[in-house]
Order: structure tokens, then sequence, then C-alpha cells
């Protein structure tokens, strides 16, 4: 569905914890039932040094390497959840 935006986050996911940023926003698009795509972009630590892998991807994506990262279907990239969560609450 080309309107659906695309939702980028850390191996954490749904399992983190409550307070976890990627699970935070996850939660907010289904309670105002908005409907996206997950893609799971990084394993690993937030850290850099202690990150496993590269984030090279989710840059090229988004042009950031930040997570949580909502990409819009009209290109718009959204970091931070803090940005998310304001995007998600303006949604009717």
């Amino acid at each position: 569905m080309p309107d659906t935006p695309t939702l980028f986050v850390c191996h954490g996911d749904e399992a983190g914890p409550r307070f976890h940023p990627c699970r935070r926003v996850q939660e907010a698009l289904r309670g105002k039932s908005i409907a996206y795509e997950k893609v799971i972009a990084a394993a690993g630590h937030p850290i850099p040094f202690l990150r496993k892998g590269s984030r090279e991807e989710l840059r090229a994506a988004t042009g950031d390497t930040k997570l949580p990262a909502l990409k819009l279907a009209d290109g718009t990239v959204l970091t931070h959840s803090k940005a998310i969560l304001d995007w998600v609450g303006r949604q009717p």
C-alpha cells in the first residue's frame, strides 16, 4: 500500500521496556489505528561503538542512523520518538 508509512525500529522492538522509544511509537501508531510497515533496522547497543553491524542501510533509507524513524508516503522522514509521537498525535 503506497500510503503506508515505514517505521524503522531496533531489534528490541515491541519486546523492549514500556519506556523504550521503538515500543512507544508502535503503541501510539496502533492506538490511532495507523497502518505501517515495520523494518527492524538495527541490532545491538544504542552506543555506536558497542553496536553490532552497520546502520548504513538505515542511513540510505532515511538519511540518518537514529531510531526510531518514520518514513512517510511523501518521503518525509521523522526521526526521534518525540517527533513521531507528535505526528501521530496530529492524525485524525
